[in-house]
């Protein structure tokens, strides 16, 4: 335990001192939010009670997580199995399962200062107030909701070559941000894209914390489909991890 505690220690400074991560992962949620605050009446009503200003908010800090899961496993863990480092850790104590769980708990754990900070631009220049016991609870909510992107990153870190992995992970970051509606409320977009919109955990995550603040409750089918994706996910990813292991190439 002790050895799987300091591995973690280990995988989330590496992250952070990463000054390129840390500069994707916090400037992109944060400018968004400060460039789209100003598109509509910031007080106006967009979803149920929730105003635009706290709307955004919400998607803005499920766009967060979703930039710093995707930044933490794809393109790193790519590089780093190119660079033949988890085949380094095999010949260590340390279980073979660990590194992949390691790494979605770094993942998990760098998601939660990205969400605070983007809801400390929420307040100082959003101007939105909420309960103390409301900002715990919409942060607990939406650094939950984060589990699938993480599981997402290290699977696309484990799947895809380090020369493809970063226009992949871009790439997915747009397209669940953009069709999973945190870019603009889903019921403004056309009817084909609403559909789409929820297929994608991306939605999913954002409207845990929009039903939250609306006084909806926690709806069974946002929570359903995260677990949903969480779990296949995973389930490929130990699937494919054991097959390389057996054959010495992980």
């Amino acid at each position: 335990m002790s050895g799987l505690l300091a591995f973690t220690r280990f995988e989330v400074g590496r992250l952070v001192r990463s000054w390129k991560f840390l500069v994707i992962t916090i400037g992109f949620p944060v400018v968004f939010y400060m460039l789209f605050v100003g598109n509509h009446n910031p007080g106006k009503i967009v979803d149920g009670t929730v105003a635009w200003r706290t709307y955004l908010l919400v998607t803005m800090c499920s766009f967060g997580s979703l930039v710093a899961a995707l930044s933490a496993g794809g393109a790193r863990l790519s590089s780093e199995r190119a660079a033949g480092w988890s085949r380094q850790l095999r010949v260590t104590p340390l279980p073979g399962w660990s590194y992949l769980v390691t790494k979605v708990v770094a993942t998990m754990l760098v998601v939660l200062p990205e969400l605070l900070l983007v809801e400390l631009v929420g307040v100082a220049f959003g101007g939105v107030h909420l309960s103390v016991v409301d900002w715990f609870c919409l942060t607990a909510l939406l650094w939950v909701a984060a589990l699938p992107f993480a599981v997402l990153g290290i699977f696309i870190g484990w799947t895809v070559h380090a020369e493809t992995a970063f226009p992949v992970v871009f790439g997915l970051m747009f397209v669940l941000g953009y069709f999973g509606g945190l870019f603009s409320p889903v019921d403004s977009m056309p009817k084909a894209l609403q559909v789409v919109a929820h297929i994608l955990p991306s939605f999913h995550g954002a409207a845990l914390g929009i039903s939250f603040l609306d006084g909806r409750g926690l709806g069974f089918s946002h929570w359903l489909v995260l677990c949903a994706y969480a779990l296949a996910l995973s389930f490929v990813l130990l699937i494919r991890h054991r097959i390389e292991e057996s054959r010495g190439i992980a």
